[in-house]
């Protein structure tokens, strides 16, 4: 998703799924690094299983038996991957021969699966390559004419073309192989297509709102959400991201809206469940977007309780709750709490008798070493927009009131500065105050349109809410 993009780290047990002992014996001709590691994905993350020794002179090596859960497996070596292989359940012993300078050597004994995928995986890598270098010259030849169009153009369809081969090369692969893993893999990453009685336009040529909204409406005809294996892969994740980047409107109630009618779909605490809340949680835990906090609040409240996760640790529970409550008193889009302090003079000032459309509050310190180095851009990016009407509201937020007293003094600042310890004791909690300095944004009724603001960002911040 463009709302997803970087996570905070989250430990979770994982329920092992439906699984068998399963055999597996490696031959990788041409390997001379003496220890193999391998292991598996599950929604778009690769985890370590075991390690194995390899005998240098036959390139063998070879797994005690283990139970495996149905997915896509790895091989590395510290030096990059091997080969990626499959575990259907359906196989009692597999073994996998490959040699190092051949790619398109690999092969299995006793696992049609494998040939399979491994056939799939050479061509989809040889399409891929050919893209690559598409792309590369397209670079090249955009510099070399000036970017001329007919050029390009010519180059762009090269491109296209490719990717539909690597299309087709996925739809073949599903209507050859309809019971493999792999196949319900791709199958699952696959949007249905729009019925052929549903109609683009309408009679009088305008578009018809049922053709727009038949994808987001059947996205997810395709995924067996009671399949856990089909989230064992390295590229599930991408689709679900995909979905609310493409059919999901960016705002809060939307997202929310869309999460809560997905998890309905999924069996209460299983693999899809677990990954959905998670990848979430993990997202809007730390993301700074006006709305992030109360997604990741409605999450906690709702999916995120000690009673409602029997497979997360305590600890991350207990992170997640101490980060929700740190969000509840300013949460986006809520009053900001009010409140009255002196400035340097010892004139009282409060928040809600400053008058505004938008205001702007900094909480800093003179003595933070990092306020002194970003309260000048800070300010004069203030400076930039007052004329706009934007007030700003700078707090005090350590103890040393004279010297806070001298160094605003010597400042010659046009906006306000107020100091309370006493007060700020208690707004430290109200504004989760860290990280100095912290920059929210109010609007004219002191509802917050934003916070932790970056000093950097503040400038594009105030446009956005000037321009609308």
């Amino acid at each position: 998703m463009a709302k997803l993009i970087i996570f905070c780290c989250a430990i979770f047990f994982l329920t092992p799924l439906k699984a068998q002992e399963t055999y597996l014996k490696f031959e990788f001709k041409g390997l001379q690094l003496p220890v193999v590691y391998v292991g598996y994905y599950e929604g778009g993350k690769a985890y370590s299983l075991d390690t194995a020794n390899v005998d240098l002179k036959t390139g063998q090596f070879e797994l005690p038996a283990k139970t495996l859960k149905p997915g896509l497996y790895f091989a590395t070596t510290t030096k990059g991957k091997l080969l990626d292989f499959v575990i259907s359940g359906a196989d009692d012993s597999i073994s996998i021969f490959l040699h190092l300078a051949h790619p398109d050597s690999a092969w299995a004994k006793n696992s049609p699966e494998n040939e399979a995928y491994f056939n799939f995986e050479y061509q989809r890598k040889k399409l891929e390559s050919a893209i690559d270098a598409q792309k590369n010259l397209r670079s090249m030849m955009a510099k070399a004419s000036n970017r001329d169009t007919n050029v390009i153009n010519g180059i762009d369809r090269t491109i296209m073309a490719l990717y539909q081969r690597t299309d087709s090369l996925a739809l073949d692969f599903v209507k050859n192989h309809p019971t493999n893993l792999f196949a319900k893999m791709l199958r699952s990453v696959r949007p249905p297509d729009p019925p052929a009685t549903l109609k683009a336009k309408l009679r009088n040529g305008k578009d018809n709102p049922a053709f727009l909204y038949w994808p987001k409406n059947h996205y997810w005809d395709n995924t067996d959400f009671q399949d856990e294996s089909l989230l064992n892969n390295n590229f599930w994740h991408v689709f679900f991201d995909q979905y609310f980047g493409r059919y999901v409107a960016n705002s809060v109630d939307s997202i929310m809206f869309a999460l809560d009618e997905l998890l309905v779909k999924t069996p209460k605490n299983g693999a899809f469940y677990r990954f959905i809340v998670m990848r979430i949680a993990q997202y809007y835990e730390m993301n700074d977007t006006p709305g992030a906090d109360r997604i990741f609040v409605h999450l906690a409240d709702k999916y995120l309780r000690k009673d409602q996760t029997p497979w997360l640790d305590p600890a991350t529970l207990e992170r997640i709750a101490y980060r929700a409550d740190t969000h509840r008193p300013n949460l986006t889009g809520s009053l900001a709490v009010n409140f009255t302090m002196p400035d340097e003079t010892g004139k009282p000032v409060e928040l809600y008798e400053v008058k505004a459309p938008l205001t702007v509050l900094i909480f800093y310190s003179p003595l933070c070493t990092h306020c002194m180095e970003v309260m000048p851009q800070v300010y004069q990016t203030w400076l930039d927009y007052s004329g706009k009407q934007v007030a700003a509201l700078a707090i005090n937020t350590d103890k040393q009131v004279p010297y806070w007293q001298k160094f605003v003094g010597q400042q010659n600042w046009e906006w306000t500065d107020v100091s309370d310890p006493k007060v700020m004791e208690l707004l430290d909690r109200q504004y989760a105050v860290a990280n100095l300095p912290l920059i929210y944004l109010l609007d004219a009724d002191k509802r917050i349109l934003a916070k932790r603001i970056k000093p950097a960002d503040l400038g594009q911040t105030l446009g956005q809410y000037l321009d609308r």
